[in-house]
């Protein structure tokens, strides 16, 4: 008796086996047709589907002037100088950091310290 059951319980993980395979074939090919159809609407004149962050703010992202963000910038500042500029209102911390790198980069800023920065004179 106890073959039997066990026999049938692996003729069962088999079949399980084998109905998940064809499930993930058949969900594989609905997701290619689902964005050759997303084309064809894009194609049409239909708007792209909003990200679920644009969604979720309500808003669109604006474009910052980072030179005039420098300019209104104190002599020597930190990174919470940036964040609290207006214009920069909701931009990642992350973001900002790599702003930083880039004006250093471009020699229009030096590290003075851990977080703190100073304008390069001349520029």
């Amino acid at each position: 008796m106890a073959v039997n059951l066990r026999a049938s319980v692996i003729s069962v993980i088999k079949e399980l086996k084998k109905n998940i395979a064809q499930k993930t074939s058949e969900l594989a090919s609905l997701k290619d047709e689902l964005k050759r159809h997303q084309r064809v609407y894009e194609l049409l004149g239909g708007q792209r589907a909003r990200t679920r962050r644009t969604r979720a703010r309500g808003k669109r992202a604006v474009t910052v002037d980072w030179n005039s963000v420098l300019k209104g910038l104190p002599a020597t500042f930190t990174l919470d100088h940036i964040y609290r500029a207006s214009a920069v209102k909701g931009k990642p911390r992350g973001y900002l950091r790599h702003v930083v790198v880039k004006w250093a980069r471009q020699g229009k800023i030096k590290r003075t310290g851990w977080g703190r920065y100073r304008k390069v004179q001349g520029r």
